[in-house]
């Protein structure tokens, strides 16, 4: 298997992202081709052979010349055919990658891989979809950002995909779903929520109805839905909650004095919270392998995200998704 790589992607990119592709390199052996500014990639990596006693593996580069930046409107991607987050979707589509990963922009990836490869099936819009942390790592969130203003039959959509991705990655078998709003009795929520409940209690999927705030980090369903809007709320506000819960405890222990006991407890939490761990996240609804990793991505994130790419390949999530998108129409 092949995977084309972003190595303009990300906030610490060129030089955390080609780290994380030579660690993998070396530990999965992975067949990985670099695609970005050939001359960064170049200098950055023979600044990482300088470092490094083991030598680099071989790795391929494809130049790209052009960068979209995450403060960037992700249309542009349409225009900018250089860029580097559609090169990797286009070495896909030439059948000269398998999949491809990029720790940039979501928003341009998303277009990028809607472009290139078109959506799947009768998908109306694409989605993606995150595990909700190591709290729970069976619960998956989606929509986790793609799509902000959402009607009830995408919603309908990203709860079969999730539902296709969870029985196929995780495995397990007809994974709950819930829907999230304001309450757990059926009349609860807006316009929206309402409408999507009627679909999915009148599908094949195993929907076990609304859900509240809370159900999310107590992992009530194996796939929990919501417009992106909200879902990138939801992530972003557990980070940020777990990010201030750990530095106020690390201060606090700091001053009084901190027992092995607790800094153990204090590590299993900060390694559950970590999204090194998660590495990369499929786009679901289109019609190629595209993942996208955090926009901080670390080269551990790097390794992990490659790993999960080569995983969703190696049981050909691709191929579900098409099976079971193949399938009647939610209605």
């Amino acid at each position: 298997m092949k995977i084309a790589l972003d190595a303009m992607g990300g906030d610490l990119a060129p030089r955390e992202i080609l780290l994380g592709a030579v660690q993998a390199k070396r530990a999965l052996d992975l067949d990985l081709i670099l695609v970005g500014k050939r001359a960064a990639i170049e200098q950055e990596l023979h600044e990482i052979e300088a470092s490094d006693m083991l030598g680099l593996p071989d790795l391929e580069i494809v130049d790209a010349p052009d960068v979209i930046e995450f403060d960037q409107n992700p249309s542009s991607v349409k225009e900018r055919r250089g860029a580097s987050i559609r090169v990797i979707c286009d070495l896909v589509k030439q059948q000269r990658a398998d999949a491809c990963l990029t720790m940039g922009h979501t928003g341009a990836g998303i277009v990028a891989s809607l472009i290139t490869f078109g959506r799947l099936g009768q998908v109306l819009r694409p989605c993606v979809g995150i595990p909700y942390f190591g709290l729970q790592p069976q619960t998956l969130l989606v929509d986790a950002g793609a799509m902000v203003d959402c009607k009830p039959e995408y919603l309908a959509q990203f709860a079969r995909m999730g539902a296709i991705y969870v029985e196929k990655i995780w495995g397990i078998a007809h994974p709950t779903v819930g829907l999230m709003t304001n309450g757990r009795e059926d009349n609860k929520g807006n316009d929206l929520t309402r409408t999507t409940f009627a679909l999915l209690k009148n599908s094949e999927l195993n929907f076990i109805g609304n859900l509240e705030g809370y159900d999310l980090p107590n992992g009530t369903a194996n796939v929990v839905v919501m417009d992106g809007l909200w879902g990138n709320v939801a992530l972003k506000m557990t980070e940020g909650l777990s990010e201030q819960l750990l530095a106020r405890l690390a201060k606090r222990f700091a001053e009084t004095g901190l027992s092995q006991t607790v800094h153990a407890v204090m590590n299993e939490f900060q390694l559950m919270m970590d999204y090194t761990r998660i590495g990369a996240i499929p786009v679901f609804g289109v019609d190629g392998l595209m993942l996208i990793g955090h926009g901080r991505s670390s080269a551990a994130a790097v390794v992990g995200g490659l790993k999960s790419t080569a995983y969703a390949l190696q049981v050909d999530l691709l191929g579900a998704l098409r099976a079971g998108l193949s399938e009647p129409e939610i209605t």
